[in-house]
């Protein structure tokens, strides 16, 4: 690369080394500006011409680099959070992100947690009675050995999500989609299922007292949930 684009660009990026995003970009502009370059040298501009015209081409980018810096630093604070062995009852944890976080042996009873991106998340041996999960992002979530009495799932996306020994009796999973999720030693007495989709899902569980009125779930589910006597009278078999 020409080493004046290179001092050029060593110098903008200088405070924000170790930032994945801002490695790439500059990575980018690294490329962009060799061949705006060279695109202007062929075309006859001297040496000094075509690189102030290369730097000018590209504008204003110490606002686009803080941006990213910001939104950057922000992920990196709330990856990984641990939250165990908290007393978070009747917390407002409205629309938080937290990727592989930790919640376990926490009692966050009654507390909010809608709108939030929880992938990755742990709950273990915690009281989760209450808690508003709706349209929150459980993506591969581990809800282990956890009460979850009276919890809202309303518009939850539970893909592979793992409830694994917690308790969900009378809980309502009305109208979810439910994509690789487990259900092994899982409390079901009770629990509505009405119109939910099911795929690749794993039971090992007693579901006589569940309720799949209106389901539709691919063969392998319906298999294990037959195979456990639930009532599959009015599903439907995708």
């Amino acid at each position: 690369m020409n080493p004046r684009l290179k001092a050029y660009l060593d110098d903008v990026f200088s405070h924000y080394e170790g930032l994945k995003p801002l490695q790439e970009l500059k990575e980018e502009l690294s490329n962009d500006l060799q061949e705006r370059l060279q695109d202007l040298q062929e075309d006859g501009f001297d040496e000094e011409a075509a690189f102030e015209r290369t730097i000018a081409s590209i504008g204003e980018i110490s606002e686009l680099i803080e941006s990213i810096h910001a939104s950057t630093t922000k992920l990196q604070q709330i990856i990984g959070l641990d939250f165990s062995k908290q007393n978070l009852q009747k917390s407002d944890l409205k629309a938080i992100q937290v990727h592989d976080g930790k919640f376990n042996y926490s009692n966050l009873q009654d507390s909010d947690l809608s709108n939030s991106d929880l992938t990755n998340a742990s709950f273990k041996c915690s009281n989760l009675d209450r808690v508003k999960f709706e349209g929150t992002n459980l993506t591969r979530a581990k809800i282990l050995k956890s009460s979850l009495k009276g919890a809202s799932f309303r518009n939850c996306i539970l893909d592979y999500t793992d409830f694994s020994s917690s308790e969900l009796s009378g809980v309502c999973l009305d109208n979810l989609t439910f994509t690789g999720t487990t259900f092994h030693y899982t409390g079901l007495r009770g629990t509505s299922f009405r119109n939910a989709i099911f795929q690749s899902c794993s039971f090992k569980t007693e579901v006589k007292k569940a309720i799949f009125d209106g389901a539709k779930m691919d063969k392998g589910t319906y298999a294990l949930l037959k195979g456990f006597k639930a009532n599959l009278s009015h599903v439907t078999i995708i």
